[in-house]
């Protein structure tokens, strides 16, 4: 029987796009009903009580803004299972498969303890999903054959993945993995989108929005580009934050190059307060993203009333075709783009109106009460299950020494040897997994030792210019 569910994310209230929003509305969903801990990064460490049924833990985090993570120190690690030993929950549920995610993994698998994960990427592209822009990282510092073998181990060790969509599914299936898998999307709160009214296509201006990151994942040069196919009364915005500064800088360039000045504006980051106002003005919502699993900000468009035309991906193979906007090849030029918007704002008000309910009522189950309903019904399924584990006793000491952070190696030692000797069950960890451990160990230093010399770099720079030594702004914060 469920009574207590940790879930675990990498990111902060507020950070981290549709994947830190989702990890942090569901557990707070999942609070009204069940006994929830959320486990998170925070600038100081220990038990956030907030008001609320939830409770939150946080763990020291290194980096700023989206560049933010959990700190693989001795004091986290210990901070981390001391807590799961006395909360003891039912289920651990993480959203992200590395830093703490993969030690809460580890966790699960020596207490007897069942792991679902939530994948937010793509099988075997967890470096293309944001993190070399953010951390700065170099093509080819991780090789496929690297990040391939470390997704492989992750999701071997998983009792269950819960999928956003059927797209995903066959992903995973294809990318060999063979374990339980539940089909379980995304949660928004859509009576928060239901009250927005109909863009008036009479209107002197015909407003284009995208939001979310600015990255070259995304794609947005190629909605620039579009633009300019377009008549003058068309307008585009670009909503967000950029996960690298440089490729907004080179955003705007492009924009003044190509005479778009007063056509093309960047708000930069909104509330997701501001969101429901911001579709209701908006006629179309436009996306050129190359790689989306099941995007926040289209489906909240949808509960809008907001037509969307986009480029193929999992989440417009989903979610989007000809009955609530366009979702075109993607090999499509950003012409015939251009033309699949004009023929949509072509329509007469009836006629868009239509496509407007049709979008309503394409993502209704969508809500977060139904979210959290499939979610408890697949911990049902999984807790059948764990009770037939039967846990094993199992020397971890030649395991461990393959980490090698000395202080994390000494702690590991001590933990593994007080569970031995508590006389709670301890299940059999690979050894892959811990040496995966010490490879996340290893990639949490390097991107803070990156941050580092960056920062000290700028600090060099800006003394020379104005002789003074400041530290440099380096936060960033997203939508979804």
């Amino acid at each position: 029987m469920l009574e207590r569910v940790a879930f675990v994310s990498i990111f902060k209230q507020g950070y981290g796009g549709g994947e830190g929003r989702a990890a942090h509305e569901l557990a707070r969903r999942f609070a009204d009903d069940y006994d929830t801990a959320l486990i998170v990064p925070g600038d100081k460490a220990g038990l956030v009580f907030d008001g609320t049924r939830l409770k939150v833990l946080q763990l020291r985090k290194v980096g700023k803004g989206n560049a933010c993570v959990p700190q693989l120190s001795q004091e986290n690690i210990r901070l981390l299972f001391g807590f799961l030993d006395e909360y003891e929950p039912d289920i651990v549920h993480a959203h992200d498969p590395a830093l703490t995610g993969l030690l809460a993994q580890i966790w699960a698998k020596m207490r007897a303890k069942p792991f679902v994960h939530t994948s937010h990427i793509l099988p075997g592209r967890i470096m293309d999903f944001g993190v070399k822009e953010v951390a700065n990282i170099p093509e080819g510092f991780l090789a496929d054959a690297f990040t391939h073998d470390y997704m492989n181990s992750f999701y071997r060790n998983c009792d269950a993945i819960i999928a956003l969509n059927q797209p995903m599914v066959d992903r995973f299936r294809q990318y060999g993995y063979t374990g339980r898998m539940f089909v379980i999307p995304n949660g928004r709160n859509l009576e928060q989108y239901s009250p927005c009214r109909n863009a008036d296509l009479g209107t002197k201006d015909i407003l284009l929005t995208y939001i979310g990151f600015i990255s070259r994942r995304k794609n947005q040069s190629f909605l620039i580009e579009a633009l300019g196919h377009l008549p003058p009364r068309y307008r585009l915005q670009i909503v967000g934050v950029p996960l690298n500064p440089a490729f907004l800088d080179q955003l705007k360039r492009t924009v003044h190059q190509a005479g778009l000045d007063d056509r093309v504006d960047f708000p930069g980051e909104i509330s997701h307060k501001e969101i429901p106002a911001l579709l209701e003005r908006t006629h179309v919502l436009v996306s050129a993203s190359k790689m989306e699993v099941q995007s926040l900000v289209v489906i909240e468009a949808l509960a809008s009333g907001t037509p969307v035309v986009g480029l193929a991906n999992e989440t417009m193979d989903e979610l989007v075709d000809d009955s609530v906007g366009c979702r075109l090849s993607k090999e499509t030029t950003p012409e015939a783009f251009a033309r699949s918007i004009e023929r949509v704002c072509a329509l007469s008000q009836a006629e868009y109106d239509r496509l407007c309910e049709n979008a309503r009522r394409r993502v209704e189950t969508m809500d977060w009460s139904v979210v959290v309903g499939r979610t408890s019904e697949a911990y049902g399924k999984i807790l059948e299950d764990a009770a037939s584990f039967q846990p094993d006793q199992n020397r971890l000491s030649k395991i461990i020494d393959l980490v090698p952070s000395h202080p994390v190696r000494n702690f590991l030692h001590r933990w593994a040897a007080d569970t031995g000797e508590g006389g709670k069950g301890v299940r059999s960890v690979p050894i892959r997994t811990w040496v995966f451990t010490s490879l996340s160990v290893a990639l949490s230093m390097a991107v803070q030792l990156d941050r580092s010399r960056r920062a000290v770099l700028l600090r060099r720079k800006h003394k020379g210019s104005t002789g003074k030594l400041t530290a440099p702004d380096g936060g960033l914060k997203g939508e979804s």
